[in-house]
């Protein structure tokens, strides 16, 4: 695949070529790297490219191809990277910083083959650029609901560390957290996007984003590990909430947990059809509500969390 800039900005070129060019990386790395993983990573690469090309700064691709390859260093993940290079260099032929990216890229994956790369962490890498993936794929339909989710996924992070829990079950709520709301990309934009409050049978519509993202989360490779945060984190503590109306331990425990985070930073955020509240107010509203919608374990650890920020 190649190309000429002939007048045209890069990051144009780059947007309309962008599914030939995801293709084209697919096709030079083999039949061997055509995986979930590397349809994810040849999406998240042309992400950070176009990133890039806008404001000037490689430095952060370089950043994340370099320690994403540490992590995947093989003959096929080589192939991959190198790969991703190539076409990049052909697509933008003409536009000086994007080949001196390219040759970076290649001498990055050339110095790391050179030493003595851990790879036990590879499954672990693979879950994060799903993840990113999926989070780009919300943010381009839906921001609010992207950025709330980097919010929540921080605070349930916070959370879970103050509730004691081992390192993989952080891990995994905070995760978790980030595409609990996954399943809101299969939602009407209209409703997605109202400057109200949602009608009775618009709420009904929203509620099946909780089974559509399990469906999501349960048919993407390591993220399946995730299902009972997407399907639970609208359960109540009191067993009056959805879809299946589980209460107190019967609900996940990292379900309970997104549960809050999410309700409090959507509390505390702006939406155009409600007062914002100050993390104050959304603290006494946790308060008035544990033990009912909330576990209340899991609110002070919130509380203290919030305190402490």
């Amino acid at each position: 695949m190649s190309g000429a800039l002939s007048g045209q900005p890069a990051a144009t070129i780059l947007e309309e070529r962008r599914n030939d060019v995801r293709d084209a990386i697919l096709a030079r790395a083999g039949d061997g790297e055509n995986t979930i993983f590397a349809r994810a990573f040849a999406e998240c690469f042309i992400d950070r490219v176009s990133d890039a090309l806008h404001d000037g700064e490689w430095t952060p691709l370089l950043s994340w191809v370099d320690t994403t390859y540490r992590r995947h260093s093989s003959v096929h993940a080589s192939a991959l990277f190198t790969s991703a290079a190539t076409v990049i260099r052909e697509t933008l032929a003409g536009h000086e910083e994007s080949q001196h990216a390219a040759d970076e890229i290649a001498a990055i994956v050339k110095a790391v083959n050179g030493t003595d790369i851990d790879t036990q962490h590879s499954a672990v890498d693979e879950t994060d650029v799903l993840l990113s993936s999926l989070i780009g794929e919300l943010g381009a339909i839906d921001p609010a609901t992207a950025e709330q989710s980097r919010a929540v996924s921080a605070w349930c992070g916070r959370i879970a560390s103050k509730l004691g829990l081992s390192k993989a079950e952080t891990a995994k709520v905070t995760r978790g957290g980030l595409v609990y709301d996954i399943g809101k990309i299969t939602a009407p934009h209209e409703i997605l996007h109202a400057p109200r409050a949602l009608t009775d049978d618009e709420w009904t519509i929203i509620r099946d984003h909780v089974l559509a993202g399990e469906k999501i989360v349960a048919n993407t490779g390591t993220l399946r590990q995730l299902t009972p945060i997407v399907r639970s984190h609208h359960e109540r503590f009191d067993g009056l909430g959805y879809p299946d109306g589980l209460d107190r331990e019967r609900i996940p425990l990292i379900a309970r947990i997104v549960s809050v985070a999410d309700a409090f930073n959507a509390m505390i955020a702006f939406r155009p059809y409600r007062t914002q509240m100050s993390p104050q107010q959304a603290i006494e509203e946790l308060k008035r509500c544990r033990g009912a919608q909330f576990d209340p374990n899991i609110v002070e650890a919130m509380i203290d969390v919030a305190h402490a920020h």
